[in-house]
């Protein structure tokens, strides 16, 4: 006989003299009370000053800081008093209706505390994880939320099937009876839940990820991915909260290819005025020959018209009959040259500059390329600075931008009216 089996042996005799039954279970229950409580207060003493230390921990101790700082041994120790209290109950008590009662309220909050530490653990590996792998690599929050609540319908089964005094695989074949009606009324749930599973076995998005959902406020960084909803942090500071089968079931726009690739695009147009459209004259060579980015290609161009004209005999005849510079294809080779030279340019993405069909308010002019850096003010402000600079020496090319009832048109339109002419007819 062990020294514990003697010790519970002599407390036994000595708490059954007593004739009054009720009296002995009082004290039977504050005894075992008070021995749990001493157990709880033994261990959380020795473990309060470990979680002092650990916020002084850093460098190398980081993931022990994390161990210890996390909710998971506060949890735990819950454990040890009702560890006490059933060892105390089975040696204590005698085998009545009361020793039941008591065995099953111990058994039933011991599997949900263990469910509940189930839980901080699982929070607690996500925590390390996150910190070995960085925010935006870590696996997303939802599976272990599908860990952790799986730990607690393990528990809940385990607490029905003890209430019932039944094997808990009873319990579960009653409640396969009832699934069709329980996917039913937890049907918005079920579909969170296998949506959360797809984001993150897919790693469709990714805490940091801007993304943009059609149809909804949703434009800007998600903050948090849980089992069943993504909350989006806008621009303007407010959070969106998505349901999560709404990125599954539904299109949406994940920026972070852009931001992984290094540059953000910039598609614009510039429309030009058909009307400010024609050859180059002489005088426009001359002062274009003075600007450097378009020296080299004018060089080239010169030669090129040049041999195209001696091959030519009727070249001087028409203006039609050999080539001839305009002042558009100058300006696009211009817009070309003052994009490679740009030092906040991607040189190694797609740079080009390309007219597109005319339409009825000119001829665009895309200039499209991308800017060596993705945040979003620097990048709008690379923009501004280059949309700056072509639309100003647009006029150092004759042409010019077209605008609905712009000051020049509707001073033509007035001199044509004053003096009697006509453009057209």
């Amino acid at each position: 006989m062990t020294v514990s089996e003697r010790l519970f042996g002599d407390l036994h005799q000595q708490f059954h003299a007593i004739e009054s039954v009720f009296l002995r279970s009082i004290i039977l229950l504050a005894l075992i009370c008070v021995c749990a409580s001493a157990a709880y207060l033994l261990v959380r003493t020795l473990i309060f000053p470990l979680h002092l230390r650990a916020k002084r921990l850093n460098g190398n101790y980081a993931i022990l800081k994390i161990f210890l700082v996390s909710p998971l041994l506060k949890r735990a120790i819950l454990i040890v008093p009702l560890i006490t209290a059933g060892i105390m109950v089975r040696g204590l008590f005698c085998s009545n209706a009361l020793t039941t009662l008591l065995n099953q309220a111990i058994h039933i909050a011991f599997l949900f505390y263990c469910a509940y530490t189930f839980s901080a653990l699982m929070r607690t590996f996500y925590a390390i994880i996150k910190h070995r792998q960085g925010a935006e690599e870590a696996p997303q929050k939802g599976i272990f939320q599908i860990l952790a609540l799986a730990g607690y319908l393990f528990a809940t089964v385990a607490i029905i099937a003890t209430l019932l005094g039944r094997d808990p695989m009873y319990v579960l074949s009653g409640l396969t009876a009832i699934s069709a009606v329980l996917m039913l009324v937890f049907k918005d749930a079920i579909l969170g839940f296998a949506a959360g599973i797809i984001l993150s076995g897919n790693r469709m998005i990714q805490i940091n990820d801007w993304i943009v959902v059609p149809g909804t406020d949703a434009d800007g960084f998600v903050r948090e991915i849980s089992l069943t909803t993504v909350r989006v942090q806008n621009f303007d500071k407010t959070i969106t909260t998505i349901p999560a089968y709404d990125l599954v079931s539904k299109p949406f726009t994940n920026w972070r290819g852009m931001v992984e690739s290094g540059g953000r695009r910039i598609k614009r147009s510039i429309k030009i005025d058909l009307d400010s459209i024609h050859f180059a004259t002489e005088e426009q060579l001359k002062r274009w020959q003075k600007i450097d980015l378009l020296r080299d290609y004018l060089r080239q161009k010169d030669a090129e018209i040049t041999a195209s004209k001696a091959n030519c005999p009727t070249a001087e005849d028409s203006i039609a009959n050999a080539r001839h510079l305009t002042n558009i294809g100058t300006f696009r080779a211009y817009c070309m040259a003052y994009l490679r030279k740009h030092a906040h340019i991607h040189q190694d993405h797609i740079l080009l500059v390309r007219q597109l069909p005319p339409e009825e308010h000119g001829i665009p002019l895309e200039i499209y390329c991308f800017t060596n850096t993705t945040k979003w003010t620097e990048y709008e402000n690379i923009q501004s600075d280059i949309f700056d600079h072509l639309l100003a020496i647009l006029s150092e090319f004759g042409l010019s931008a077209f605008q609905l009832n712009s000051t020049g048109a509707m001073r033509d339109a007035a001199g044509s009216t004053l003096f009697g002419r006509t453009d057209r007819v």
